[in-house]
């Protein structure tokens, strides 16, 4: 009974990862590159590389006329203004309207906080590809748009949740495969080893990254549901329920008290200045001004105060309002699966953190692309498997186009946003066709090749030396080195040309140590195994 309980948690762990082990691996390396899209931000835009200001200009009558000129004959439903850091060391503007017929639009203004001097817009490029795929996999409108999207990386969520559990059941001896690395023997039981190993090291993050990315997706179903159940379907009485009725507009007129005054107020705990203040029914008797201070070093997105825009009293506003238990715990989520409790934005703590979620995110796209190798070899040169040598043959050729080629995608990017140079209103679209061009190129450029250890060492040769180019490229385009970004108060677009660096590198040596073809087996050391072992090694042993 202990057996075919056993063999079952098994079969559910394996057929898990197969069954949708592309799907997890995607949105696992995408996350790699999500981290720092920050600090790609500044790389990709030299216009953001403000020397950093000890005091700034009075912004508020630059930003009220703002606001005014972008929203003459319209409805105002919120705007807000965002203070200068080290990532964005400028003032930022946004203004969010309703027309008379009822749509949508917003518009943005960036300022330089010495001068006030209006900043170059830059249309949204390979930063804001490579973490709006990770979130919703840019899923198309036709099919659901961006809720759709998001909620099927929830989904991912889940099922590496349930492939984490069921893993744990199915290996019995955790603490003995906690050190097991038999590299000596075939080449299925190096990989099952080092899969072992790495998940069960890395378990406690992987456990975590999924639970928070399950959170953050399935919200998208979950609302809608709860609507229906509890609710008949009406969502916004959900909403309020969870976060109360947001103060309405009163329909006076009032003259509001100078933004200035709110943009230096401190924090009464951690002294800091806040990081956006999101003005409600401007120019309205209700008006308010909701200061949310950057919490960079807590579980939290932010802590925020709440202010009467016309007579400057505190008032109390649930919407913003994290002080309960389960406002806490919500808050939590965000800064634990995309790591920015480290520190101040773009200093060494937050960046070394970055950098720790990084590998251990990196070793779940690596322990779950291992997943697919061993399940695939197991069938092509094993005794496993109902289908053709063919059949599997093409499997293992997509698996090391699919998960070898999305990497050297994502670096190509960087490139095309560095380079481009044509109108802004299209950067967007040719970063996008670009990476799906690439990683479809070099799937079918996989498929076509025979040896597909030879495969995965040239792809990734390739994408070690396209990320170690990266430095360069920065530095020839902006004339701005890292080597004296670092030292000038640019330290976010030099830690992107560190990381690439080192990364690139470190891709380099992992393709030159490959094996070339798949080893021929080599013969098992003369010492007694335990008999589980030995049915073990017999089992994955590579078939004469």
């Amino acid at each position: 009974m202990n057996r075919a309980r056993h063999l079952r948690n098994y079969d559910m762990h394996s057929w898990t990862g197969i069954a949708l082990g592309f799907f997890v691996f995607i949105v696992s390396l995408s996350g790699c590159f999500a981290l720092f899209h920050e600090e790609l931000h500044t790389w990709e835009d030299a216009s953001r590389r403000l020397p950093t200001v000890e005091s700034s200009i009075s912004i508020g009558p630059i930003y009220e006329d703002f606001v005014a000129e972008v929203s003459e004959g319209k409805t105002i439903t919120s705007t807000s203004i965002d203070t200068p850091n080290e990532l964005e060391p400028y003032f930022s503007g946004y203004v969010y309207m309703q027309d008379e017929d009822g749509k949508f639009e917003s518009e943005s203004r960036r300022w330089d906080p010495a001068t006030g001097d209006i900043l170059p817009e830059r249309a949204e490029g390979a930063a804001y590809w490579l973490l709006v795929f990770h979130q919703d996999l840019m899923w198309p409108d036709a099919l659901g748009g961006r809720t759709a999207g998001r909620s099927l990386v929830g989904v991912a969520g889940v099922i590496l949740m349930l492939a984490l559990i069921s893993g744990v059941v199915a290996h019995t001896k955790i603490f003995e495969e906690l050190f097991t690395l038999r590299y000596w023997r075939s080449v299925r039981l190096k990989w099952q080893d080092t899969h072992k190993v790495v998940g069960l090291w890395g378990l406690p993050f992987f456990a975590m990254i999924s639970f928070t990315g399950a959170i953050l997706g399935i919200v998208a179903i979950l609302a809608p549901i709860t609507a229906v159940v509890a609710f008949k379907g009406n969502t916004e009485a959900l909403i309020e329920k969870v976060i109360g009725t947001p103060p309405q507009a009163i329909g006076v007129e009032a003259e509001m008290l100078p933004l200035d005054d709110f943009i230096q107020k401190a924090h009464p705990e951690s002294g800091e200045i806040p990081g956006r203040i999101i003005v409600s029914h401007y120019g309205d008797e209700a008006a308010t001004y909701n200061l949310l201070y950057r919490a960079d070093s807590k579980l939290t997105t932010y802590e925020s105060e709440t202010f009467s825009a016309v007579t400057g009293e505190q008032v109390y506003n649930r919407q913003f309002d994290a002080s309960s238990p389960g406002s806490r715990v919500t808050g939590a989520i965000s800064p634990l699966h995309y790591g920015t409790y480290g520190g101040e934005h773009g200093s060494v703590g937050s960046i070394g953190l970055k950098l720790v979620y990084f590998i251990l995110g990196l070793a779940l796209a690596i322990i779950t692309a291992m997943g697919n190798m061993m399940w695939i070899e197991r069938r092509l040169h094993g005794n496993d498997g109902s289908k053709s040598e063919a059949f599997y043959r093409r499997l293992s050729k997509l698996n090391v186009g699919l998960t070898t080629a999305m990497g050297f995608a994502s670096i190509s990017v960087l490139y095309v946003d560095k380079l481009y140079g044509g109108v802004e209103a299209s950067r967007m679209f040719w970063v996008g066709w670009t990476y799906f061009a690439v990683w479809i190129g070099f799937i079918i450029y996989a498929l076509c090749r025979e040896n597909e250890y030879r495969t995965t060492r040239e792809i990734l040769a390739l994408t070690g030396f396209a990320a170690m180019g990266v430095p360069l490229l920065n530095g020839v385009v902006t004339a701005d080195p890292f080597w004296l970004a670092l030292f000038s108060g640019h330290r976010a677009s030099a830690w992107v040309d560190v990381i690439c660096l080192l990364a690139g590198t470190l891709t380099c040596l992992v393709a030159w140590r490959l094996p070339d073809t798949r080893p021929e087996k080599k013969k098992v050391r003369k010492k007694k195994l335990p008999l589980d072992a030995q049915e073990e090694d017999v089992a994955l042993a590579p078939a004469e």
